[in-house]
Order: C-alpha cells, then sequence, then structure tokens
C-alpha cells in the first residue's frame, strides 16, 4: 500500500488552481489546508494591511509543526521552512 503525503506545499501562480486543487486534495486524503494569504495578509487590519514578518512566520510555524498540512499560495521566499518538514 502506498503511503499517502502528510505534508504538501503548493506554488503557483495567481489564477492557477492552487485552492481549488488543495481543496480536493483536502477532503480525498483528509488533511486539513491552509491559504498562505490569510498568513500573510491581516484579516484584523482595515484594507487588509500585511502582518508584520513576526506575526506571518510565527502562524507560519503554528501550520507546519502539524503532522499534517496542505499550504498553497504565490509565495515562496519568506516560507522557506516549510520546505524542509
Amino acid at each position: 500500500m502506498t503511503k499517502m503525503p502528510r505534508r504538501i506545499h503548493i506554488i503557483g501562480s495567481t489564477g492557477s488552481g492552487k485552492t481549488y486543487l488543495a481543496k480536493n486534495l483536502s477532503k480525498q486524503w483528509d488533511i486539513p489546508y491552509y491559504e498562505l494569504d490569510k498568513v500573510m495578509w491581516s484579516s484584523s487590519v482595515e484594507m487588509a494591511g500585511k502582518n508584520s514578518p513576526e506575526v506571518r512566520d510565527k502562524l507560519l510555524h503554528e501550520i507546519i509543526v502539524k503532522d499534517s498540512w496542505i499550504v498553497e499560495g504565490v509565495y515562496y521566499k519568506w516560507l522557506a521552512e516549510s520546505l524542509y518538514f
């Protein structure tokens, strides 16, 4: 039996289907997915301001220390840590 991946990082350009793919894999494999836009951009700041690098990195770390996850987003420079888990 093939062991299913438990940590998946989807990178692609805007409108390429990252969220669509993440949602479908999440349902199929029962793995939670996370949109990196919600890590990068603060919902508490009017006009959706960016989170500080410290907040952003903390939020990302809280996701990637979990046993299983799917993250998706166009970002790649600040999330190298997720590629090593």
